[in-house]
């Protein structure tokens, strides 16, 4: 069967590796650079952690075959340290883990976490940083016979048995052609990276901390694979919507709350940033995957996806295989969460 892909981040790749595996003949067209835009960066948090059993378990079933890329690149691609979540969604995502038969535990901060957190945290042993730009290196080069660069802007030139949209903020106008609505008002986001003050005996949990600061709505901070310490900050969505807000700005707001949120609850770190990355997700979107289909077009879309990636890929590819529609994760309607 012929295939299309179209976008090449990670969900994109891992689908097109899942149908090259199948045997299809499989063409990935990216119309600027693969593991750009919203897969740019060279890491990600991995967690069990979520507000929905579903997406619990859907990460557990994702978490081994990361597991599976990670031999296959001769080398770890998630991290062994964990993850902690802090602030008000700790007893419903404890709760959520618990249905799901995940392990979990509900306490004081671990030791080694960096800064300090409010009230009880949740840990997720299961969870870590994830060498993204890694996984990426390894997905291009296995499909480099296959990748195109090429921009679509109608989906009716393509010559394919079946075409699969994983094109990110691409998607929404993509998808509308063949009838699929999907979220189009987008936002700024930035995330930056910091200094440790001091090398660290091991390596600290990755983290998401859903306590409300006079700037930030909730924070996230992980390791990168270049020891740096990364930080995304979430400011109130009114203020980062790329139809009112320029990205300058948004770079701006986003550099001044996240070095005070450093200077004043995270002392291992230096607060001068030493790195920055900037990508548009959907505004007001939390965890969940969404997907459709019209015809011969697959079309799947939602939040927070990269930990998810080698999962997503296998389930499109299998929709494509049994000329079905990929089965959503989450509930309809799930505001959960933001962090990356």
């Amino acid at each position: 069967m012929r295939v299309t892909v179209v976008g090449a981040g990670i969900v994109g790749l891992a689908t097109a590796d899942a149908l090259v595996r199948r045997g299809h003949d499989v063409t990935v067209l990216e119309a600027r650079r693969p593991m750009g835009a919203r897969s740019v960066g060279a890491s990600r948090i991995f967690r069990l952690a979520h507000g929905d059993p579903a997406l619990v378990a859907a990460a557990a079933e994702a978490r081994g075959l990361w597991d599976a890329w990670s031999e296959r690149a001769g080398r770890p691609l998630l991290g062994a340290e964990g993850a902690i979540v802090s602030g008000p969604r700790v007893d419903d995502w404890a709760a959520a883990m618990g249905a799901a038969g995940a392990a979990h535990e509900v306490g004081d901060q671990p030791s080694g976490t960096l800064g300090r957190t409010e009230g009880p945290t949740l840990r997720d042993p299961a969870g870590g940083a994830l060498d993204l730009a890694g996984a990426g290196r390894l997905l291009q080069e296995a499909l480099r016979p296959v990748l195109r660069p090429g921009r679509v802007v109608d989906l009716d030139e393509l010559i394919a048995d079946a075409i699969v949209l994983t094109a990110g903020a691409g998607t929404a106008e993509l998808a509308a052609q063949v009838g699929i609505e999907v979220p189009a008002e987008f936002c700024h986001h930035v995330r930056l990276a910091f200094r440790l003050r001091a090398p660290r005996a091991t390596v600290p949990p990755a983290h998401l901390d859903g306590t409300p600061g006079p700037d930030l709505a909730s924070t996230y901070q992980h390791r990168t694979p270049e020891g740096a310490w990364a930080i995304g900050g979430h400011l109130p969505d009114a203020l980062t919507t790329t139809g009112e807000n320029s990205l300058d700005e948004v770079r701006r707001r986003s550099r001044d709350a996240v070095t005070a949120h450093v200077a004043e609850r995270i002392p291992e770190l230096d607060p001068a940033p030493v790195d920055e990355v900037t990508c548009t997700p959907t505004a007001g979107e939390g965890d969940g995957v969404r997907t459709a289909r019209a015809g011969n077009v697959h079309v799947l879309w939602g939040g927070n996806l990269a930990k998810f990636a080698p999962l997503l890929g296998e389930r499109l590819a299998g929709a494509v295989d049994g000329d079905h529609v990929a089965h959503a994760i989450g509930p309809p309607d799930d505001p959960a969460d933001h962090g990356r």
